[in-house]
């Protein structure tokens, strides 16, 4: 299957007083109005299920949003022509933009990917936690979240309404981390995984994607050579 997808690159007009809670807040209020009537004037777009239509994150020093089926045709009706995005102290002024809606391929294809972790992944609620802490050596907690992330990938598959023939797998080479996140002390992950699904880059996997959490890339050939080659830069 296919789906459509818009991105944005923005940087905040004023950084002191810029809020990215707010500002994934603010937009999140204008896309449940523009839902709203689209619904009235018979939207007949792809929409998403259960999975976030609109994902606002930082990668690096990069701010993106990324608007997904529905979503997608609101952030670029939103963004239209303007230099800027949302008025107020949360207003950002675009840097980079998709010069219109791009269909990507999500779904089991025959081949194998590899992703990178780029953001940390919130893989564990409270008791899939305690199991991780219990578990003893690094080969029953790689397979532990081995389990995890296959699971994970298909509530993806799920959330997207997509219905596949074989069955979904993956290898993990993850390391976790101590991170505190909302006043409490978290286990999350980075590292990266091998999986027969396609998955367009910059979308999450786990808990909280809409936040940014669990955001993963798609590891080319070219990336690796870089990685392995000294002097290529």
């Amino acid at each position: 299957m296919t789906l459509p997808l818009f991105t944005l690159f923005f940087e905040p007009v004023n950084p002191l007083e810029f809020s990215l809670p707010e500002f994934r807040a603010a937009l999140t209020r204008e896309f449940a109005e523009h839902r709203a009537s689209a619904e009235h004037a018979e939207y007949t777009g792809q929409v998403v299920y259960r999975y976030p239509a609109i994902l606002c994150k930082q990668l690096r020093n990069d701010l993106v949003v990324i608007g997904l089926c529905q979503g997608a045709g609101f952030l670029q009706d939103l963004a239209g022509k303007n230099p800027e995005l949302l008025p107020g102290k949360n207003s950002c002024r675009i840097v980079l933009r998709d010069p219109g809606i791009r269909n990507e391929e999500f779904g089991i294809t025959g081949r194998m990917y590899e992703y990178e972790i780029l953001t940390p992944w919130l893989a564990l609620n409270q008791q899939n936690a305690k199991k991780f802490y219990d578990l003893k050596g690094k080969p029953a907690r790689d397979a532990f979240m081995q389990k995890i992330l296959t699971a994970q990938l298909n509530t993806l598959a799920k959330s997207l309404d997509y219905t596949h023939s074989e069955p979904i797998t993956c290898t993990a080479r993850v390391r976790f981390i101590r991170e505190r996140i909302d006043r409490e002390n978290m286990i999350v992950f980075l590292g990266k995984f091998t999986t027969n699904l396609c998955i367009p880059d910059y979308l999450g996997i786990g808990q909280s994607v809409s936040s940014g959490y669990g955001t993963i890339r798609k590891i080319s050939a070219m990336d690796e050579l870089q990685h392995d080659t000294p002097g290529i830069l």
